[in-house]
């Protein structure tokens, strides 16, 4: 019986080496099979949630500004306009005062913007304006009206060519400060960059209490990039002009305005910038805009992240019609291209200064 076992096995033969290898294959292509639905799993909820997180910050930046709009303090009347922009443009002088609290343009570039200064096609922009950063000081003293300056009392933490509205229950104030922070008197002499400040006196005498805010004029508008996703931005006019970008993948802001008709303080109706006499130079019925209404288009910056490219209504573009590397509009309907992950964030906003 020995010499039946004398001989021991030295190899595998060529069909036992074939079935190892579809077994290995098998199991290598379930294995990678796993991988990948993972990992396509991974890339869409990566971009579901960059999606959610910037159209939710889209919307709380613009319904914070919105929500303000028109907020002067104290200050019961239009201030007293000590800005030297009387030979800047209605648009300019606009966007350096309180009034009109909120303005938009329907599909075409502010009129405040540079020559230089484009923004995507089709889309809306807004300014918003309105005091921030309130701080009550005691005065120091009797100010004299006729001079160029306001003791505080206390550092007043304006900042070197911040445009400052002081306002008490007498009267306000709107200029460019020249003092940094540190100092404990508003400055309008000396220092001042554009726009700067004319030679006036004080609306009244700056006695006992009163308050400090720094002008907030906010452009928002929708910018193309070169080389990757248009993005949401915030240009700020106080004191010179900054461009802010805040959201990376807006590809489309649509606004209207609710428009208060018989005076209860609440919206009729929504209309568009342009029309029902909400004109682009701020002049017109924009003081009877009690709301707005914001939709939003953001899409998200992976692409193939879904199975089919992805099409849905959006209302809010309806009557456009046009294509780009992101997106085709077809009359309110949207195609979202490169098979990118897109949702529409929508926001109705009162603004509070207006609320019945």
């Amino acid at each position: 019986m020995s010499t039946l076992f004398s001989h021991n096995q030295k190899g595998l033969s060529l069909i036992e080496l074939m079935v190892a290898m579809l077994i290995s294959l098998i199991l290598l292509g379930g294995v990678l099979q796993v991988f990948l639905s993972s990992k396509n799993l991974y890339n869409t909820n990566t971009a579901v949630s960059r999606v959610q997180e910037n159209g939710r910050f889209a919307t709380e930046f613009l319904s914070f500004d919105i929500r303000q709009a028109g907020y002067k303090g104290e200050c019961l009347i239009p201030p007293k306009q000590h800005l030297d922009i009387d030979d800047e443009t209605q648009d300019l002088q606009n966007a350096y005062s309180t009034t009109p609290a909120i303005q938009g343009w329907d599909g075409q570039k502010p009129s405040i913007f540079l020559a230089t200064e484009t923004i995507r096609a089709n889309t809306d922009s807004l300014i918003v304006k309105y005091a921030g950063d309130g701080s009550e000081f005691t005065a120091s003293g009797t100010n004299n009206p006729n001079t160029p300056s306001v003791t505080a009392g206390a550092s007043t933490g304006a900042y070197a060519e911040q445009i400052v509205i002081l306002a008490n229950s007498t009267g306000c104030d709107i200029f460019q400060n020249a003092n940094n922070e540190n100092a404990s008197a508003f400055q309008k002499s000396g220092g001042n960059v554009s726009p700067g400040n004319i030679n006036a006196h004080w609306s009244h005498s700056y006695t006992g209490k009163f308050s400090s805010y720094i002008l907030r004029s906010h452009t928002y508008y929708i910018r193309n990039n070169n080389g990757r996703l248009p993005s949401l931005v915030r240009k700020v006019l106080s004191p010179t002009r900054q461009d802010e970008e805040l959201i990376e993948g807006v590809i489309d802001m649509q606004v209207t305005y609710g428009i208060d008709r018989n005076g209860d303080r609440i919206a009729d109706e929504y209309v568009k910038a342009g029309t029902n006499n909400l004109t682009a130079t701020g002049a017109g019925d924009w003081d009877k805009v009690v709301s707005a209404r914001v939709s939003l288009l953001v899409i998200s910056p992976e692409t193939n992240v879904v199975d089919e490219l992805q099409q849905f209504v959006y209302p809010a573009a309806k009557g456009i019609t046009k294509e780009d590397a992101f997106a085709k509009y077809e009359d309110g309907t949207v195609t979202i291209k490169s098979k990118r992950l897109a949702q529409v964030f929508t926001t109705t906003v009162a603004i509070r200064n207006r609320l019945p």
